[in-house]
């Protein structure tokens, strides 16, 4: 019989099954991929300096949010408000780890500086210096 033919039949899968089984108790089997291990990402000064810009950017959202409540006139209009509010104060934490995840070494600063301008909390910086 014919490899081709023996993968169209059931017959002798609990040999396969054995032998796998066998293999995984003896430890490594050859061929078989390591498990995958969390590297860690190097930050370095800058990282730690925009994670704490971030975090500052989330506070001053939360008390964008806290200080001005809004009443809307229907139900969806306050639902859309409110999630509005939350991407707002999770945006500034959320652009950093995605920086962190995704941007190589060399190029994180530019994406982190965007960030801060894109997600800063603009209603409190203009209302202080106003």
């Amino acid at each position: 019989m014919s490899r081709d033919d023996d993968a169209l039949r059931w017959d002798g899968d609990e040999d396969l099954d054995l032998e796998s089984s066998a293999a995984s108790d003896d430890g490594a089997r050859p061929g078989a991929s390591a498990p995958l291990v969390h590297e860690a990402r190097p930050r370095g000064p800058l990282g730690w300096i925009a994670l704490a810009l971030a975090l500052a950017a989330t506070a001053g959202w939360i008390v964008i949010v806290v200080a001005n409540p809004v009443q809307q006139p229907s139900l969806l209009g306050l639902v859309m408000y409110q999630l509005g509010e939350l991407l707002a104060v999770i945006a500034p934490l959320l652009w950093w780890w995605c920086v962190d995840r995704l941007a190589p070494l060399a190029r994180r600063a530019p994406w982190w500086i965007a960030g801060l301008a894109v997600t800063a909390p603009w209603p409190l910086v203009a209302g202080v210096l106003a």
